[in-house]
């Protein structure tokens, strides 16, 4: 195949290629899952950032940092704003996380007591082990299938046999983007050249002109939109498209480990509390939308970047969602179905990867 010509397309994302410094604490507990918890636990005491219950009366639960770039960076500023933590008695931990993929492994690991899980990615998880449980929501899916302002691309089939930049293979974005396209007659592994990546990376590959599209989650699909580039399609529209279900493509939930819901009452009520805290601080959004363009610093959005802040609330509030009932429940239960037929999941699980806590 001959070189692709150098066809740079900016360097929004191309300048944001970093690697974000580690804390102590964060390196100690991403070794627990090696060393485990009970060798580590007076060197994590030592950090000045133990477990016991506040003063305050308010339950600890560790949900791990905030991942930059991603539609739920947001949610912390606005917890700051309205007091949801203080409101709802918790006190939220955040010296984990670092990305879906990381903050997963976490939870899996016991060193996160919550992170977000999809019902593929948890069924994935309970197959191989685990058991783990989706508890309440957190995000609609996002993702954006965008190409470059001159492309000739209509459609997510134009794409077939070019090069798309996609999450990692193990993430929920890119399970639903292949389960999206399964439903339409697209074989996502085989008929795309996919470069699966962490997103700020395959961002800065599309920039330099060497992937022909990409699906971009949110806020970066907004800050490609503003700067030119065309979004052809959504992964949530496309499998609407292909089962005919008018419902919003669930993305993740706040999930937990089974076995730790079940050590006490006080874990219990911590993750009641976290969803409640987590639906209400989406409320927040779905009923102020001017939110999401306020704290576009916490989105990794510049304020140089006015285009991108004003598409913020049109293009992001109708993500964020506040139910958790039977209907998100049945979207739940078809993904998983779909994926098996489709062969994107191998075994079904022994019982539901979602409930309500009561």
């Amino acid at each position: 195949m001959p070189a692709r010509p150098y066809a740079p397309r900016g360097a929004t994302f191309t300048r944001q290629l970093r690697t974000a410094p580690v804390g102590r604490r964060q390196l100690l507990r991403g070794s627990v899952a090696l060393l485990g918890a009970s060798a580590l636990a007076p060197l994590l005491a030592s950090c000045g950032d133990g477990e016991p219950a506040a003063a305050d009366g308010r339950l600890p639960i560790d949900v791990g940092a905030a991942n930059p770039g991603t539609a739920g960076s947001v949610i912390d500023p606005i917890i700051a704003k309205f007091g949801l933590d203080a409101e709802h008695g918790l006190r939220l931990g955040r010296s984990a996380g670092g990305g879906p993929g990381a903050g997963q492994d976490q939870l899996l690991t016991g060193v996160l007591d919550s992170f977000a899980f999809g019902p593929l990615g948890a069924v994935q998880a309970n197959t191989t082990g685990h058991d783990i449980v989706i508890a309440g929501p957190q995000l609609w899916n996002h993702g954006r299938w965008i190409v470059p302002e001159d492309s000739d691309v209509t459609s997510v089939a134009d794409l077939r046999g070019k090069r798309i930049g996609v999450q990692p293979a193990s993430s929920d974005t890119y399970r639903l983007a292949a389960l999206a396209a399964g439903v339409n007659g697209i074989d996502f592994a085989r008929e795309f050249e996919l470069f699966p990546g962490q997103p700020i990376a395959n961002l800065a590959l599309y920039e330099r002109g060497d992937l022909d599209a990409i699906i971009a989650i949110e806020p970066n699909a907004t800050r490609l939109v503003a700067a030119g580039n065309r979004q052809v399609a959504t992964v949530s529209a496309e499998w609407q498209r292909g089962t005919g279900d008018s419902a919003p493509l669930f993305l993740n939930g706040a999930s937990f480990r089974r076995e730790w819901l079940a050590e006490s009452d006080e874990h219990a009520r911590a993750a009641r509390a976290l969803v409640a805290l987590r639906t209400e601080a989406n409320q927040k959004i779905v009923d102020d939308p001017s939110l999401l363009a306020t704290y576009h610093e916490a989105f990794g959005v510049p304020a140089d970047e006015e285009a991108a802040i004003a598409l913020l609330p049109e293009r992001l509030a109708d993500i964020y969602p506040t139910v958790w009932d039977d209907a998100v429940f049945a979207n739940l239960d078809q993904q998983i179905a779909v994926a098996l037929e489709l062969g994107i999941l191998e075994s079904e699980p022994d019982e539901p990867v979602y409930e309500t806590l009561t």
